[in-house]
């Protein structure tokens, strides 16, 4: 926080990503990543979105990385 408030971080794109200040239900870590939005796919779209790349992940990331089996 200390860099992004003094402009150390200006020429790098930085999109902190942290727990919400809300309680989040017990439930499998997969299910608190993904409500709290820091699960793969969202991770993926806050680096994407900070390139200024126009795609979005959509498809869970496993199934896109690894694909049909041959």
């Amino acid at each position: 926080m200390h860099l992004a408030k003094t402009g150390l971080l200006d020429r790098v794109r930085f999109r902190p990503m942290a727990l919400p200040d809300r309680f989040i239900d017990h439930n499998t870590q997969t299910a608190q990543y993904h409500e709290a939005g820091l699960d793969a796919q969202a991770i993926t779209n806050t680096a994407l979105e900070a390139l200024g790349v126009g795609i979005s992940m959509t498809q869970p990331l496993l199934k896109t990385a690894i694909g049909p089996k041959s």
